[in-house]
């Protein structure tokens, strides 16, 4: 669910905005050019669907027709397959899959595309004249919503822009639940229908770009005043904020879809509570708690009105992999919550994930306990002192006790005269204990480092002898 720096075929946006324009020209020769560019951009790296198939499409319509017509009913329905499975399996994010009728009216693909394409793989392939029309609107289709709406996604100020179309939208909706009057709500349907115009010609990439970060700021999905927000450990929805934001949910979900809307608000979400660590440590909270709360409390919403467990009867609108993984692989305290919510959505679910919720559990209490512990003020001149002479009288005391030894070893010198030396001074590996000085763990006495490896000439011994 990070959205970082993600790499790309073409140079600049120039180059991409002229692709596309050179794809749709109506010059023979601009879109052969277009073609060339895509098929270069595929070398390089993975090209986007609508722009692979948009390529794809251009090529055949630039091939030459006087090959049999059942060599270019193949090729023109091979094309239409790939097309329309290319685009709908971007939408399947669900751990069972769905149809894809519902995947194409998710994000408003004609029905007969899919029957079209049900077609040309289980029964008759279609005729050529049928094949030939489908593959017009194929890119009529891809231009009205890939091409159109993403170079229109393109520009610096798009994030500025949705932020004061949402501001205005919720200005006017604030004004007229106040004063219901006739002039409030012409104003309220006003700023209604320039958000929709404005997000209307965005790509779905804008949405977890622009639209979904704007909404995540304070003064909108979270309230700025502390009061209407949720609050750990229980993270319910405050009901008031869940009257006055689900109409605007509703209506961006009307411009792309639940589904697009609602993970792409998810995966916002996981990222503004889970730092994304590579140490796979517990990382500090970094909003502030009744934030944090209020986020939280909006996964249990999405989850609560739009996920559907494994094995359900009715499709879920929003899957929860990525959510779960960036959590599980980045364990902390607002990640411990959300997986909490995925646990209440999904008890089956849950119960696997319980270890996990527990530990996290175990681990941010002994850093809380840590944290608690008093710490030491600082030490002055005075207790240093004081310090200095008692350690001062143990050193001596322990002088003492050592003198004390040597004397009475020194009475017992007449009886160890006459045993055997059994050290030598002269061997490198064996050292009087009595003479030995303190050297650093790994080390002989004398400081070196000693020399384990063994000579070359032992891996020339046999391990096993013949027997004559």
């Amino acid at each position: 669910m990070s959205r970082g720096t993600r790499l790309v075929a073409w140079t600049s946006t120039a180059e991409y905005v002229a692709v596309g324009e050179l794809l749709y020209s109506e010059l023979p020769q601009d879109r052969h050019r277009g073609v060339l560019a895509v098929k270069a951009w595929r070398a390089r790296a993975r090209v986007p669907a609508a722009v692979d198939a948009t390529a794809t499409l251009v090529e055949l319509q630039l091939s030459d027709s006087t090959q049999p017509v059942s060599q270019q009913r193949l090729t023109l329905s091979m094309a239409l397959i790939r097309f329309v499975n290319s685009i709908l399996d971007l939408e399947q994010r669900t751990t069972v899959a769905q149809s894809m009728a519902v995947l194409a009216r998710r994000i408003g693909m004609p029905a007969w595309f899919v029957e079209l394409r049900h077609a040309c793989t289980h029964e008759q392939v279609p005729s050529l004249r049928v094949l030939r029309a489908a593959h017009a609107h194929a890119l009529v289709w891809l231009d009205e919503h890939y091409w159109r709406r993403q170079t229109r996604a393109l520009p610096e100020d798009t994030r500025d822009r949705v932020r004061a179309a949402v501001a205005e939208y919720v200005r006017a909706r604030d004004t007229v639940k106040a004063a219901a009057t006739k002039r409030n709500a012409s104003e309220f349907d006003a700023a209604k229908a320039a958000l929709v115009a404005l997000t209307g010609v965005l790509h779905s990439d804008a949405v977890g770009a622009h639209v979904v970060r704007v909404l995540l700021e304070p003064g909108v999905l979270v309230p700025t005043d502390k009061r209407m927000r949720a609050k750990f450990p229980e993270c319910t929805m405050p009901s008031q904020l869940a009257r006055q934001s689900t109409s605007l949910l509703r209506l961006l979900a009307d411009v792309w879809g639940e589904s697009v809307l609602y993970d792409e608000l998810l995966s916002a979400i996981c990222s503004a509570l889970v730092p994304q660590s590579s140490e796979g440590g517990f990382e500090p909270a970094t909003l502030g708690p009744s934030h944090a709360a209020t986020l939280v409390a909006w996964v249990r919403w999405i989850l609560d009105k739009h996920y559907q467990p494994a094995g359900s009867d009715t499709p879920s609108n929003v899957s929860v992999d990525d959510l779960l993984e960036t959590c599980l692989r980045n364990p902390g305290y607002y990640s411990r919550a959300v997986l909490k919510a995925v646990s209440d959505a999904d008890p089956a679910l849950g119960r696997d994930l319980r270890p996990f919720v527990d530990y996290m559990g175990k681990a941010l209490a002994a850093l809380a306990a840590a944290d608690a512990r008093p710490v030491r003020s600082t030490v002055d001149a005075e207790e240093m002192r004081k310090e200095e002479e008692l350690m001062q009288t143990r050193l001596d005391s322990m002088r003492g006790s050592a003198g004390s030894m040597d004397v009475d070893m020194g009475a017992d010198e007449s009886v160890e005269a006459d045993e055997p030396e059994t050290l030598q001074p002269d061997s490198r590996w064996a050292y009087d204990v009595r003479s030995g000085s303190p050297c650093p763990i790994g080390t002989l006495a004398d400081g070196c480092v000693p020399d384990l490896e063994l000579p070359l000439w032992i891996d020339d011994i046999p391990l096993f002898v013949a027997p004559a």
